[in-house]
């Protein structure tokens, strides 16, 4: 089965080459920006997002973070996409946890070995261990990713409530748990989840 891919991109010109590139190896669909982006994982399955930076209103960093903080998305490779090449928005790309950097103008071959690479990665991390990080730092929790993402499949979530709604329907190996949180502190979330376990039929 292919792999759906969504590219995000606020120029249409680029979404319809990279699509043209994508066609014979991917379910391809494209949107014009970081806010349809969002709508778009809550209605449909994505395995790989292609992501632009340098978009207008919300940006690709600013995307990525709102993605990272929906369920579906937690674990979907993400690979930016940019005209930039400093080393400040590559060295801010790999902060933020994603899975690949491609500078345009991308060629097909990168484009498809890139998707390649990032897809099968994506089945491998299903091989590790999965570790739960709760914390409201997001910059945080992006330095224990850097540490651990190599050895573990590393789940970030920065509220309680987005971690009881993943482990309604997840159970990671570990929790790594932050005591002081707002409105919910760690105390709290770990009582929420001892009454989860308790409500959950042997088997």
């Amino acid at each position: 089965m292919l792999p759906n891919v969504l590219l995000v991109d606020n120029d249409k010109h680029t979404l319809d080459v990279m699509s043209m590139y994508l066609e014979d190896v991917a379910t391809v669909s494209t949107v014009l920006g970081g806010r349809q982006a969002l709508d778009f994982v809550q209605q449909n399955p994505v395995d790989v997002i292609f992501l632009d930076v340098d978009m207008p209103i919300m940006d690709g960093f600013a995307t990525l973070e709102q993605l990272r903080n929906i369920e579906k998305c937690i674990n979907v490779p993400i690979v930016l996409v940019t005209g930039k090449t400093d080393k400040h928005t590559i060295l801010n790309s790999f902060v933020m946890g994603v899975d690949g950097y491609l500078a345009k103008p991308v060629s097909k071959e990168l484009l498809i070995n890139k998707l390649n690479e990032v897809h099968h990665s994506k089945d491998a991390k299903n091989d590790k261990k999965t570790v739960l990080m709760i914390d409201d730092d997001m910059s945080y929790l992006k330095q224990l990713n850097n540490m651990l993402s190599d050895s573990y499949n590393v789940i970030m979530i920065n509220s309680a409530k987005l971690a009881m709604d993943y482990l309604l329907k997840h159970t990671p190996d570990v929790i790594l748990l932050d005591y002081q949180m707002p409105l919910y502190n760690g105390a709290n979330v770990m009582n929420m989840i001892q009454k989860k376990n308790h409500k959950e039929p042997r088997k």
